[in-house]
């Protein structure tokens, strides 16, 4: 059955999440910093991939940008734009990053785990309503308005789990995206961080409210682009 508004959805799943004990295999050593693009540019964006299945430092990619706009517009760069820099920047190195989505249709459509270089992180698809990990988005500067009532925009200044895809996502310099594999817990709908690590400021937990949210809020936008053949024009 196609649903022709995912409001109800939205606000259904939404409030059967909650914070538990749980805890994400988030890395301990030092992270991995790996420069993309022309380091002489004035800006800068980090996308963090932090998970043992891939070792125990985090990967921080750190784009080099010389403009907030993308090419020949005046539309500002999204957390798309930060994903395909860093595949573009980094193809044919030993980071080579390569998301791997359902159905190849891009991180907007669920991230099922990473590729870097030669390794493969654990996998685990959103849509497997059997697992008990789920890759989950995380933001820390720029901002983020929700594609859905009430369209709330947020401006994190720390760490939180992001309330939508990455599509809708707005860089600054300076701004973090991250992805980090969470422990989910279906006897009791939990769902937990810790946040992924950041070489330039260990990151603070995210809000209680947003938590409460986010997975199931994700999962149906996922779930409705899916549904909708992804088109966000």
């Amino acid at each position: 059955m196609f649903i022709k508004n995912p409001t109800f959805l939205l606000l259904s799943l939404a409030g059967i999440f909650s914070l538990g004990g749980l805890n994400a295999q988030v890395t301990t050593g030092v992270p991995v910093l790996i420069d993309v693009g022309n380091t002489n540019d004035p800006f800068v964006s980090y996308l963090v991939v932090d998970d043992q299945s891939l070792g125990n430092s985090a990967l921080e990619y750190a784009w080099y940008y010389a403009s907030t706009e993308e090419a020949g517009t005046t539309n500002p760069l999204t957390g798309d734009d930060l994903v395909q820099a860093v595949i573009a920047g980094t193809s044919n190195t030993p980071y080579a990053f390569h998301p791997i989505t359902e159905g190849g249709g891009g991180v907007d459509a669920g991230v099922d785990g990473f590729q870097i270089g030669s390794q493969t992180s654990s996998i685990a698809s959103i849509y497997d309503y059997s697992a008990t990990n789920y890759w989950i988005y995380w933001i820390n500067g720029g901002s983020q308005t929700q594609s859905y009532s009430p369209y709330q925009t947020y401006t994190p200044t720390n760490w939180i789990i992001a309330p939508d895809t990455s599509f809708d996502r707005i860089l600054t310099n300076g701004s973090w995206d991250g992805w980090t594999l969470d422990p989910y817990d279906a006897s009791t709908y939990t769902l937990t961080g810790p946040a992924p690590l950041s070489a330039a400021a260990v990151p603070e937990p995210a809000s209680l409210p947003l938590l409460l949210i986010s997975f199931g809020i994700l999962f149906a936008v996922m779930r409705w682009n899916s549904l909708t053949g992804g088109s966000k024009h």
